[in-house]
């Protein structure tokens, strides 16, 4: 039986999925040693629209109530619970700042019923409350949740987040006046947010080490593979993705991850040495890496990119490979182990040097830095804030 504390995490994501997540990451971890109520990504009746028509795979019968919403999963041989809630409408749209305002109430009101039940259900008392980038519901149920404590996991700007930005900012704000911690993941989200609240602290992403160590291999092939993994979306700089696979047409470009802007994927697809392998399953893709020679991380610079630490980075450091990105952000980190390039040309060229002068040496340098980037050191520094009060009342 688990002696730590109940943790309540209020999510903007699934537990389930094609990619990595931070939260997820996370829980799985503070699992070891607390009782974890995750609750799902909000869907909506436009998700069970979309789902009945085959469109989307929102869980509808558990959205509806037809199969219990709560679950128990199994994460690194720990308990999660799960919640899957009932739909709201889509109102993000909404331009009305009034009208969204009440229609969320309203919505954060069902919303507060379901998490309440379900934590009757499993007897949970004062939880710390954990929400993880969604003010948007976070705001409104401030209190309401009988909890100890009210942290804020933000690991996005916001403002600049195309799909919650247009309320999400000012929610934020707001939201940050009534929790009692914050912890960012990037050094530009450290200094922002610490404008704003008087306890920011800065977790840094992890890897799943273990998992991305299966992806080491000695680089024998002839013809050199370089890899992308994560989504191809609005983040990529895609007049560099044209011009390295334009002008380095003796390497293949691989691209593994769920594909957000197809008609620009498409366009890359054209030339012969790209490859989109689309998305997969999280522990799949280990056996897609095995093919990289090199990583890279081709973000365009812009207000979200810079706020981003890349879990990426650790992941191709795990498997011991070169990698080499845009300075899209605050990476110093990272300034002795990766090549960092301002501009397209020298990006193709670290790309050439960087293979042609990897060796053992520098691939152990590599996996050693990302192992001590493990999930389970940056869940000590979580348990950290977990504790943080009863640290300063035993000091007393």
């Amino acid at each position: 039986m688990k002696t730590g504390k109940d943790i309540v995490c209020i999510t903007m994501t699934t537990w389930e999925g094609d990619y990595m997540k931070t939260i997820v990451h996370m829980m799985t971890q503070l699992a070891k040693n607390h009782r974890v109520l995750f609750v799902d990504y909000p869907f909506t009746v436009k998700d069970v629209a979309t789902t009945i028509l085959g469109k989307s795979k929102a869980p509808v019968k558990r959205m509806l109530g037809i199969e219990d919403r709560l679950r128990t999963l199994e994460a690194n041989e720990n308990d999660v619970y799960h919640l899957t809630l009932p739909p709201i409408l889509p109102i993000n749209w909404m331009n009305n700042e009034g009208s969204y305002q009440k229609i969320n109430q309203v919505q954060s009101h069902i919303v507060r019923n379901s998490i309440l039940k379900a934590m009757k259900t499993l007897e949970f008392q004062d939880p710390i409350v954990i929400n993880a980038f969604n003010p948007i519901i976070g705001l409104p149920l401030a209190g309401k949740l009988n909890e100890s404590k009210l942290i804020y996991y933000c690991y996005d700007e916001i403002r600049a987040a195309q799909w919650c930005g247009k309320h999400g900012g000012l929610m934020e704000d707001q939201f940050l006046q009534k929790v009692d911690e914050v912890i960012v993941t990037s050094e530009g989200l450290l200094s922002s947010k610490s404008k704003k609240h008087p306890s920011v602290s800065l977790v840094k992403n992890g890897v799943d080490f273990k998992l991305f160590h299966e992806a080491y291999h000695p680089q024998m092939k002839a013809r050199k593979t370089i890899g992308y993994v994560g989504s191809v979306d609005f983040r990529l700089n895609y007049e560099l993705l044209e011009h390295l696979v334009e002008r380095l047409p003796e390497y293949d470009f691989h691209f593994v991850g769920r594909i957000t802007e197809m008609p620009r994927a498409m366009s890359l697809d054209k030339h012969a040495n790209v490859q989109f392998f689309g998305a997969q399953q999280p522990n799949d893709i280990t056996r897609f890496m095995r093919e990289f020679d090199l990583g890279i991380i081709p973000f365009a610079k812009n207000d979200f990119t810079k706020n981003i630490y890349p879990l990426k980075i650790n992941e191709y450091l795990s498997a011991g490979l070169p990698v080499i990105s845009t300075d899209f952000a605050e990476l110093s980190d990272f300034e002795s182990l990766i090549s960092i390039a301002t501009n397209a040309d020298d990006f193709e060229a670290y790309i050439l040097k960087e293979l042609k002068s990897n060796n053992s040496d520098k691939e152990l340098k590599r996996i050693a830095a990302a192992k001590q980037n493990d999930w389970s050191a940056r869940a000590e520094l979580v348990e950290l804030i977990l504790n943080k009060d009863e640290s300063f009342a035993q000091q007393a």
